[in-house]
């Protein structure tokens, strides 16, 4: 019993909720039928064990005791009381459960006054609803669809009232509509934008929506509506990232110091996140710069505690949060933070091996080769965790000058081919490439003395702009020099 999806569920609801719960098993009006009472009975052996539900002593046979005391072992009969209480367990998680976007509660009273019969008590409700919606500080989708159903309600009311400007309305519905649409787009465009820098996705049909923005765009006002205004910056770092450089980037950091107060942690959050996304992007395309600008926006977010989510951070965000601070060598601050993530990450299969290959990076940052070694001893079964441990472990066989490098180098590029752009991002694919047969070129020179060949492959190193490590590759050379 103790891995079945009744308790998963129960284990899901909180101290508030379970107690909510409680009431809504003993309601008849929702437990009903023949097995109601079976349902409360087991409810009643399940709550003492709440909210974990891992005690040993809810083992099936004992927890039958229980319910149907007296009565003889049947097989089969537990599971479907079981069954009925998850269906209620189940029907209780919809009713707390908000999805997109609800109407409140003053425009449904509005709506039933209206087809009743009685315009006259809609209007107030409608007026009332409409001021409170002016108010409020952020415009986000949910907003605009709600002052959508407001104006397309106004305009229903109208017409009943004979009000001859009732198309006032009806335009303005249009307005919120097309405005809600177009938050929620960007929104979604911008991630999809993101992601495909590190997966394969179709992005067709985002391409041709994303074409039709700037004409969407004409009929919001930007000045008066700070999050529209953040949202379309962040689609341009998205989906163009080479056209914007550090200025623009300032600009839109400082726009989001001056809204910060006004606008939601989630959605800041996602803001900031745009950010630190086109730093990483400028940085990882040759441009050394961004890399203090990028440690400067996850104190500030750390600070904020805009990095977790429900205490939880994602995995690329805590790697890129690391990454930050061994590029500006700030290595006091992440001891003071990277325990604090430790126990939280989320978003990928194995967050210990990704800790891990975190901790081993900082050991060779400080020269600590051997305690890094150790750490990256277990092959990952993780694709982008055993990218980059098999990197680094590379970059210390190289510095320590193992006889074991080649080898390394060989089964690494056999590596990156087997993977292919079936698996792997075409972009990731080739700055992987680029990066073991770079390392190759240099390794040999390092051997052979030639180091006539090193300004060769600096002008091929700055020629293109997808390489893995470059900034470690460009100092390795600059040694030879």
């Amino acid at each position: 019993m103790h891995h079945s999806s009744l308790l998963e569920t129960l284990s899901a609801f909180n101290a508030g909720e379970l107690e909510e719960f409680h009431r809504f098993v003993h309601s008849p009006f929702f437990n009903d039928g023949p097995h109601a009472r079976d349902c409360i009975a087991l409810w009643e052996c399940l709550r003492p064990y709440a909210p974990a539900f891992s005690d040993a002593a809810l083992e099936a046979k004992h927890v039958y005791v229980r319910v149907f005391p007296g009565k003889s072992y049947v097989k089969g009969k537990l599971e479907v009381v079981m069954s009925k209480l998850h269906q209620l367990a189940k029907q209780y998680a919809a009713t707390i459960t908000a999805t997109g976007f609800v109407a409140p509660e003053p425009l449904h009273l509005a709506s039933f006054f209206r087809q009743r019969g009685l315009p006259r008590r809609a209007a107030p409700l409608l007026e009332k609803l409409r001021a409170g919606q002016m108010d409020q500080a952020v415009h986000d989708a949910a907003w605009w669809y709600e002052r959508f159903f407001t104006e397309s309600e106004q305009h229903l009311l109208d017409t009943d009232l004979n009000n001859h400007h009732n198309h006032e309305h009806l335009a303005e519905s249009i307005r919120c509509l097309h405005l809600a649409h177009l938050t929620q787009s960007l929104q979604l465009l911008n991630t999809l934008f993101y992601a495909r820098r590190k997966s394969n996705v179709e992005d067709e049909l985002a391409e041709i929506l994303a074409e039709a923005l700037p004409e969407a765009l004409r009929l919001a006002d930007l000045g008066q509506e700070p999050l529209l205004r953040l949202l379309k910056t962040g689609f341009d770092f998205a989906r163009k990232p080479e056209q914007y450089g550090e200025a623009e980037l300032r600009a839109f950091w400082h726009d989001l110091e001056a809204e910060a107060e006004r606008l939601p942690a989630d959605v800041l959050r996602n803001l900031f996140g745009y950010a630190r996304n086109h730093c990483t992007w400028q940085f990882n395309h040759g441009k050394p710069e961004f890399a203090a600008l990028n440690l400067d926006l996850f104190k500030s977010c750390f600070g904020r505690g805009l990095l977790f989510d429900k205490e939880k951070i994602q995995a690329a965000t805590y790697l890129n949060m690391v990454q930050a601070g061994l590029i500006a060598r700030d290595f006091d601050w992440l001891d003071a933070v990277m325990p604090q993530c430790r126990d939280r990450i989320v978003g990928v299969p194995a967050p210990a091996e990704l800790y891990n290959y975190t901790r081993a990076n900082c050991h060779y940052h400080r020269q600590e080769y051997d305690r890094a070694l150790d750490l990256l001893r277990d092959a990952s079964d993780d694709l982008y965790n055993n990218l980059m441990a098999r990197k680094l472990e590379l970059k210390i066989y190289y510095e320590t000058n193992s006889p074991l490098l080649d080898s390394k180098i060989e089964n690494f590029k056999l590596f990156i081919f087997r993977q292919g752009t079936k698996r792997l991002p075409e972009d990731v694919y080739r700055m992987n490439n680029t990066f073991i047969d770079l390392l190759r070129k240099i390794n040999n020179i390092a051997t052979s003395g030639q180091k006539a060949r090193v300004a060769k492959l600096i002008e091929q190193l700055d020629a293109d702009a997808l390489v893995a490590e470059r900034l470690w590759l460009r100092s390795q050379l600059e040694k030879i020099i």
